[in-house]
């Protein structure tokens, strides 16, 4: 690339970063007005979002250094390459606040984690249940009046109806409690890899950005 080339290209690539850069800030804000910051609401989850959005960041202000970098290479530091470095150093902070509040942004759905805490206590009650002998009988008879069990039923068959009903009720909410258990635990880990782990590189990802800036 001859020296015209790269007086008239690194102008465009400043531009296209800012512009990115632009684009970017535009959309953290879109996140944060989105969300309803009532007191009475649980706190929102905007972490996942605004981790997303700063690789956008990332190579915008990369852009602009490159082009800063073609269009003046023998200067250390212009107001541009500052710029991107106090910007770059920004968004590493953010990136480092991020970090643990995405380890515990699950602690967010207090509504998801009441129903849990609720299934896991029926399946309790349901188990406590079974253990009663004398409260299964009573299920018995009361399967029995309820023209559930034959009229000449034995009182074995009405504790095996009953017994059977209890267990049938036990299956399906150990079934239906694991179920959202493990749906739980895929989104811890996605919320790991893709949230901390993610916040994490682009941390460092920006501290090598904002000194190379003003190397």
């Amino acid at each position: 690339m001859t020296g015209t080339q790269t007086g008239r290209f690194a102008p465009l690539l400043r531009w296209l970063g800012l512009t990115l850069v632009v684009i970017l800030v535009l959309q953290m804000v879109a996140v944060l007005v989105g969300v309803d910051w009532s007191a009475d609401a649980p706190r929102p989850q905007v972490t996942g979002p605004l981790v997303a959005l700063a690789p956008l960041g990332f190579a915008g202000l990369l852009i602009c250094l490159i082009g800063s970098r073609l269009d003046h290479p023998q200067q250390q530091r212009s107001p541009l390459r500052l710029l991107v470095a106090v910007c770059s150093a920004l968004l590493a902070l953010g990136m480092v606040i991020a970090v643990p509040m995405s380890m515990d942004g699950g602690a967010g759905d207090v509504a998801r984690l009441r129903n849990l805490e609720q299934g896991r206590e029926a399946l309790k009650d349901a188990r406590a249940f079974r253990a009663d002998e004398a409260q299964v009988t009573s299920l018995g008879e009361q399967l029995a009046q309820a023209g559930q069990l034959a009229a000449d039923a034995s009182d074995e068959d009405k504790l095996r109806a009953a017994e059977t009903m209890v267990d049938d009720q036990i299956a399906q909410m150990e079934k239906q409690l694991k179920t959202v258990e493990a749906g739980q635990t895929r989104e811890s880990r996605q919320r790991f890899i893709g949230g901390t782990i993610n916040a994490v590189a682009l941390a460092v990802a920006f501290v090598l950005l904002a000194f190379t800036a003003v190397l």
